[in-house]
């Protein structure tokens, strides 16, 4: 059936009667004109609503034709089903799946029914007192103390408390704490703007979308990152036009030199990487720059306000030093330790397998869980390390079960190892120090392809003029 008989679909035909194939689906499906969703033997017509979707409507766009099941179940609760209703437009003709996706299904099952979906407060009561107690270590080295290496480990310690409470946004993000949209966001901004300074509004713009399209060279935020790094040759042959920005990523004489020596660059720059953050954040609030045509269209005052918060607070601490050098030392040595946080972020995706759009995808649409294994790794470590990584270290768990609290993730890990093994699928899993090793050759491999770009510096000037 092609998109001109859906479109234009019989006018005595009800729409709960109409029955589609998979192939229909992927072919008809336009995320400006018939933006078509699959979800479990349904399918959705969510064109004019994506465009109001609490998680941006890039994850929906993303998925546009596609077999939204596992994505959809994955960051939504049950009682959220019933209100797709007012979005049917067919019925699923072959809404069989393949064998891997059916036993995650069931497990998924098995896991709800074991209630490790459900948060346990005591966790988190901890968590929050171990916060609590690094910023007032924080206030009393800055506050009570003239001694320059205790504003440095002060500085070392705010440090710590920004990577911390970001696992804690992390977590309030994915809606994974109360469970609630409503109070976890607003938790969300007190935790993300004021705290850290970086805007959830844009990191639930971004992160939502990396999820339903994992290391996707056209689609996928997390990896588009030139002209500082390139981490698929893909992005050094012609400009890429990035879904996510709505324009192409930058591919010149200026990306050649940086991209060459990117795996010399790749820690340095992820000591300052936060600054990045703290720039996207704000114009995702104040609806600027690739922002400009978010939805709502107005900025977002208590988004803007909370930000503007954490900039009072931070300039008033360090202007409590008592001098310049001291400052000085503070601000940066706080900003190079939360660095450590963008490392944990890149990791466990940078040195995985990249695809452009398409290529992993077998049967349009149940190959949702084979892609998050494929380009996710998880970092081996002891069980006493698990609050330094903050849960980024199980990123294939995470990714497969995006609402499961933090505390029950390491759990899962030997769920999903059993699961791997059934399957043979090859599921990735090393230390720190060896994640570190593969991201950094990674980009090495990636540098070698710069050689050949001269070629096509003019034409890429001409299409981005």
């Amino acid at each position: 059936m092609c998109k001109e008989t859906l479109t234009k679909a019989e006018p005595n035909l009800r729409r709960e009667e109409l029955i589609l194939t998979r192939k229909d689906v992927l072919e008809s499906a336009d995320p400006d004109k018939l933006c078509l969703l699959i979800i479990g033997s349904d399918i959705y017509d969510v064109t004019r609503w994506q465009y109001n979707h609490p998680g941006a409507p890039f994850c929906i766009r993303a998925l546009c034709g596609k077999d939204a099941t596992e994505p959809f179940m994955g960051t939504h609760p049950a009682f959220v089903m019933p209100s797709l209703k007012k979005f049917h437009y067919a019925t699923l003709k072959d809404d069989k799946v393949d064998k891997i996706t059916q036993d995650y299904r069931e497990l998924t099952a098995v896991l709800q029914k074991e209630n490790m979906f459900e948060t346990d407060y005591s966790f988190y009561l901890k968590l929050f007192v171990w916060l609590a107690t690094i910023f007032v270590s924080v206030l009393a080295g800055v506050l009570l103390s003239d001694n320059f290496g205790v504003h440095c480990l002060s500085g070392v310690l705010l440090g710590l408390f920004w990577q911390q409470t970001a696992f804690v946004g992390h977590d309030l993000g994915h809606n994974g704490i109360t469970h609630s949209r409503k109070f976890d966001s607003r938790l969300g901004l007190f935790f993300g703007n004021f705290c850290t300074g970086v805007g959830i509004g844009w990191w639930k713009r971004s992160h939502n979308t990396h999820h339903v399209c994992t290391n996707t060279v056209e689609d996928d935020p997390d990896i588009q990152h030139l002209p500082i790094f390139a981490l698929h040759k893909r992005f050094l042959k012609a400009p890429v036009f990035s879904s996510f920005y709505n324009h192409y990523l930058p591919l010149s004489a200026v990306t050649h030199a940086l991209v060459k020596y990117q795996h010399y660059t790749y820690f340095p720059v992820m000591a300052f990487a936060r600054f990045n953050l703290y720039a996207q954040g704000i114009l995702q609030a104040a609806r600027l720059g690739a922002y400009v045509n978010d939805t709502p269209k107005k900025p977002q005052k208590v988004d803007l306000v909370l930000l503007a918060g954490f900039w009072v607070w931070l300039v008033s601490l360090v202007l409590c030093l008592p001098t310049w050098k001291s400052r000085i030392a503070f601000f940066v040595l706080s900003h190079n330790v939360a660095g450590l946080l963008h490392v944990q972020i890149t990791l466990s995706h940078f040195s995985m397998p990249i695809y452009c759009r398409g290529e992993m995808a077998e049967d349009n649409c149940n190959s949702f869980v084979k892609e998050q294994i494929a380009t996710g790794m998880d970092v081996d470590c002891h069980p006493w390390m698990d609050w330094f990584h903050g849960g980024l270290q199980f990123q294939v768990v995470h990714h497969l079960w995006p609402r499961v609290p933090r505390h029950n993730l390491r759990k899962l890990q030997t769920r999903l190892v059993e699961f791997c093994k059934k399957h043979e699928i090859r599921y990735t899993r090393k230390s720190f120090y060896q994640a570190n090793l593969q991201t950094i050759a990674k980009l090495r491999e990636t540098a070698a392809h710069t050689d050949s770009l001269s070629e096509i510096f003019s034409d890429s000037a001409n299409l981005n003029g």
